[in-house]
């Protein structure tokens, strides 16, 4: 921030050396000093947005390269930031929890693989990170408002 250093600068200049008119001179230096100080803290506000959104990015990449078994705790520890920090800055920012992030990569990664393998249920519900398949039936069936089975039948008739 250059025209704060060289204001903070003067205004040291002035104090140090006599100068006519100092008093004068200090508070016009102090009032653009100010004025600066105010125009680098809007961009300092913009660059916390940008800094959330950026967390948000590596968030959002991390469920798609993990929505298999992620954890929040384990990406709050890979990324260095609190856990409820994290956790309520997704909230915020993405309208939607961690875990709600994860299911919908899930069902949907579930849905494509229905459609374009001939994997069983059985099989897909383990590939996308699902142990209990009654619960990723209940997932699923929340989700597309038919199960899995009626899912790949509907689109294998599209086809």
């Amino acid at each position: 921030m250059l025209p704060v250093q060289n204001l903070i600068e003067n205004l040291i200049w002035t104090l140090v050396n006599e100068q006519n008119n100092k008093r004068s001179i200090n508070q016009y230096t102090m009032g653009l000093l100010f004025l600066q100080l105010m125009n680098h803290t809007d961009k300092a506000v913009y660059g916390e947005e940008m800094s959330e959104q950026m967390v948000i990015m590596s968030v959002l990449k991390y469920v798609e390269e993990h929505y298999r078994d992620g954890e929040l705790s384990d990406l709050a520890g890979l990324m260095h930031y609190d856990l409820s920090w994290l956790s309520r800055l997704i909230k915020k920012q993405t309208g939607k929890t961690f875990t709600e992030l994860m299911q919908i990569k899930r069902m949907n990664h579930a849905a494509f693989l229905l459609k374009s393998t001939n994997l069983t249920v059985v099989e897909v519900c383990l590939r996308v990170g699902y142990e209990n398949i009654s619960y990723f039936h209940r997932l699923f069936n929340s989700r597309f408002n038919m199960s899995p089975k009626k899912y790949r039948d509907f689109h294998t008739k599209i086809r």
